[in-house]
Parts: C-alpha cells; sequence; structure tokens
C-alpha cells in the first residue's frame, strides 16, 4: 500500500512539473524593446493562420523605452494593462498594427495687427492622425500615418489684398509619413527609404505625439515650405537615408538623400536636372541612446537621456547648421526636461526668398511623479537678416499626464513680439487634449 501511494504521488508531482513547464514556454514574450518596430512573437511552432494579439502600447511616433536605471519613486501614469495596440502577427516575422492620434483643441489669439480688437477663438483638432506599421520577413519595418491637421480652424481663405473670408478648414486627409526599413545590422545599420523627416535638429525629428510642449517649437521647421512643394510638407521629403548607433549606443548617425528643390526646365536643358539635397546629423549620447526613428520630447522617466546633437542640410548653394542638446533625467521625485536647439538657414542664390535667419530655441520644465504634473517654460528667439522683423516668444503652461502620452492635457500661454513696425504683440491661449493610442 505504502509503495503504491509512493508512485502515485510521483506520478501526480510529475505531471505538475510538465504542466508548469508547459504553461511557461507557452507564454507571450515580454514587450519588445522600445524604439524599434515591434518584433514578431515567438511560440514554439509557426501559428497557421494570423492570431490577434494585444501588447502594452510602445510609443513607435517617439520610443517608449525602458525604466531608467535610477527611476523616481512614483513614475508617472503609464498606460493600463490591456490597452495596448491591435496586432496582427502570423508568427513568422511578418506583422500590422494599427493606431491613432487625436489633439482637440481650443485655442484663443488676439491680432499682431493694431486696428484689430478682441481675440479669435476655435474649437479644432490641431492633428487627426491614423497610423499603421508593422514588420515583414524579421528584417524590414514599415510606418505609414495619415492627417488632417487644424480640422474645423477658422483661416483667411481670401486671396492676398482681398476683403478677409473667413471659413472653417477642411483641408482634406494627408499623407504624414511613409517609409520602409531594413535592418541590415540590427541598431548598428538602417536603410531608410521613403516620405520622412530628414537629419535636422532634434526638435525637428520628434514625434508629434510624444512632445513635452503642446507642439513643436515655433521655428523648428522654417525651411518647411522652401523646396518647391504645392503643399507644405511639415519638413518631410523623400529620398533614402542610413542611420544607426555605434559604440554601444553612445554614438547616432544619420546620412540621406533627399528629392529638395528641382531645377526647372530651362529653353535647353530638361527640369530636375541638378544634384539632390543631402542631409546629415550626429548625435553623441552620453547615458541611455534614443534608438527609435523618432525622437521624444521627454520619455517621463523611463529613460536617462543627455545627449548632444550637430546637424547639416545643403543643397547646391543653400545651407542648414544646426546643434542642440536635450536632457530628461530622473531627479528627487520627479524628472528634470531641458531642451535646446539653435539653427541657421541661408537659402542662398539657389532658394532667394529664403534670407538667412538664425533661431534659438529652448524648453525646460519639472515633472512632479506623484501629481503626474509638469509645468513648463519657453522661449524662442528668431534673428532676421535685416532685423526689422526679429521675432520672441515667450511660453509657459503645464502638462497634466493622465496616462503619460496615451491620454494628457496641456494648457499653454504664448506671448509673441515683433520688430516690425506695422505689428503689435499679441498672445496666444491653447488648451489640448491629447489621446494616443499605437
Amino acid at each position: 500500500m505504502h509503495s503504491r501511494v509512493s508512485r502515485l504521488v510521483s506520478v501526480i508531482g510529475g505531471l505538475s512539473i510538465s504542466v508548469s513547464s508547459a504553461v511557461a514556454f507557452g507564454q507571450v514574450p515580454p514587450p519588445p524593446r522600445p524604439g524599434a518596430m515591434v518584433a514578431p512573437i515567438e511560440t514554439p511552432e509557426p501559428a497557421p493562420a494570423p492570431t490577434l494579439v494585444e501588447t502594452p502600447a510602445p510609443v513607435v511616433a517617439a520610443p517608449d523605452p525602458a525604466p531608467a536605471v535610477t527611476p523616481f519613486a512614483s513614475p508617472v501614469a503609464a498606460p493600463k494593462a490591456g490597452v495596448g495596440p491591435l496586432k496582427i502577427d502570423d508568427g513568422n516575422g511578418n506583422s500590422i498594427r494599427f493606431g491613432f492620434l487625436l489633439q482637440p483643441q481650443y485655442q484663443a489669439a488676439n491680432s499682431s495687427n493694431p486696428a484689430l480688437d478682441k481675440y479669435t477663438q476655435n474649437l479644432y483638432l490641431k492633428r487627426t492622425r491614423i497610423l499603421v506599421g508593422g514588420t515583414l520577413f524579421g528584417d524590414l519595418e514599415y510606418f505609414l500615418d495619415t492627417d488632417y491637421p487644424n480640422l474645423f480652424l477658422a483661416s483667411n481663405t481670401a486671396a492676398a489684398d482681398a476683403t478677409p473670408n473667413f471659413a472653417k478648414n477642411t483641408p482634406g486627409m494627408n499623407v504624414q509619413d511613409a517609409f520602409v526599413t531594413y535592418r541590415a545590422i540590427g541598431d548598428m545599420l538602417k536603410v531608410d527609404a521613403g516620405y520622412m523627416l530628414p537629419a535636422m535638429g532634434h526638435n525637428a525629428l520628434q514625434g508629434a505625439a510624444t512632445l513635452f510642449g503642446w507642439d513643436y517649437y515655433a521655428y523648428s521647421f522654417q525651411h518647411g515650405n522652401r523646396f518647391g512643394s504645392a503643399g507644405n510638407p511639415i519638413g518631410r521629403d523623400a529620398g533614402v537615408q542610413l542611420r544607426g548607433l555605434v559604440l554601444d549606443g553612445h554614438l547616432e548617425y544619420r546620412a540621406g538623400l533627399f528629392q529638395g528643390k528641382r531645377d526647372n526646365q530651362s529653353a535647353t536643358e530638361v527640369a530636375a536636372r541638378n544634384f539632390f539635397r543631402a542631409t546629415a546629423r550626429v548625435q553623441v549620447n552620453l547615458l541611455d541612446a534614443e534608438p527609435g526613428y523618432f525622437y521624444a520630447g521627454t520619455y517621463l522617466g523611463k529613460k536617462q537621456i543627455l545627449s548632444l546633437g550637430a546637424s547639416f542640410d545643403i543643397q547646391d548653394n543653400y545651407k542648414y547648421f544646426a546643434v542642440d542638446g536635450f536632457a530628461d533625467l530622473p531627479v528627487g521625485p520627479g524628472v528634470v526636461t531641458a531642451q535646446i536647439n539653435l539653427a541657421r538657414w541661408d537659402g542662398g542664390t539657389f532658394i532667394p526668398t529664403f534670407n538667412k535667419q538664425t533661431a534659438l530655441m529652448g524648453e525646460a520644465g519639472y515633472t512632479l511623479a506623484d501629481l503626474n504634473l509638469s509645468p513648463i517654460v519657453r522661449v524662442e528667439k528668431l534673428w532676421t537678416l535685416a532685423g526689422t522683423n526679429d521675432e520672441l516668444r515667450l511660453a509657459g503652461g503645464l502638462a497634466y499626464w493622465h496616462h503619460g502620452h496615451n491620454s494628457n492635457l496641456k494648457a499653454f500661454f504664448t506671448h509673441v513680439k515683433n520688430d516690425l513696425a506695422t505689428t503689435q504683440a499679441y498672445n496666444q491661449i491653447n488648451l489640448q487634449w491629447q489621446v494616443y493610442y499605437y
């Protein structure tokens, strides 16, 4: 009897171990290292058909990074479990996922025209984006997003010098980004091709969903529509680029060729005969790296960032140079975030309407972890060639990170003073709610 009981106990024990091992082997792996496209989920055997998988929401427009080495005591609220993006993965290196970005906004502003009194007021959508991304064959990544910018913002639709005619803006859906990335040697060498942000200053490479303030710096995209586009591409261009991280992630490089401005046809020569636009950037990461295509304006304590960057952009005798510094560090009961960008443009004879100008742009704030609240200040100064159109922007506001970058509220006040003799200083108020799912 004793022998049979012993054998029975042995069998039950063996079954328990086998079941535990099987359960452990079949667990969904942890989320991928943020900053790259989501890799395929590995299972013992490839699934016969695509399966729906929910993962915690990684930030692709700007990476949702790993925890910092010395995180503050109470991190900023992250998205709750179970709200990750919808992902379809066939288990063989092919996946697709979907998301969106909405930024409902209230804006009030008075006029720079001293003859006009009172404030304009608008309720509109700053950004309305549909996001699609994924992987192919295990070594390709792709990303596509659309935008319906400033939806229903009242704007003057009349021609120059005509009687103003304000109508609600319905610009239509645009392709905002569309590019493919080949991971030739992991994070050390990637090849991007498509429609994207060229290598410029740090703020001009950030994702719109992971900004620290309510919007980009006012002068980050001064070059935006200087290369002959039918509409303003907001800094984007079509081309091919190499980028990567070397020296254990402490040095990032980006270098590419883009369409830029194409020459007009002459009496004897075809159009678009000139060489392309060339851009490049290097960034020294003293602490954590920023491996994604898009940088973030803040990582909300999940990374320790201290970086210095330099960029250039040239075509013919058009020139752009920029330097920047970025700090996003857990300090005490919260996170210190500060960024400064210095950029200079000169259109030369290639873009004669783009006069020499220099912009100094900076912001700083502190995120109180227990309150999920960030007081933020911003200073921006633009110097022009003649000095008669210089501009100063002073701004301050609060960001409430209810669910980090996935859902937050921002309120900002901006004072703008231009040196043009025919203008007056004016103020602008922005209240924005962001909902981001990707």
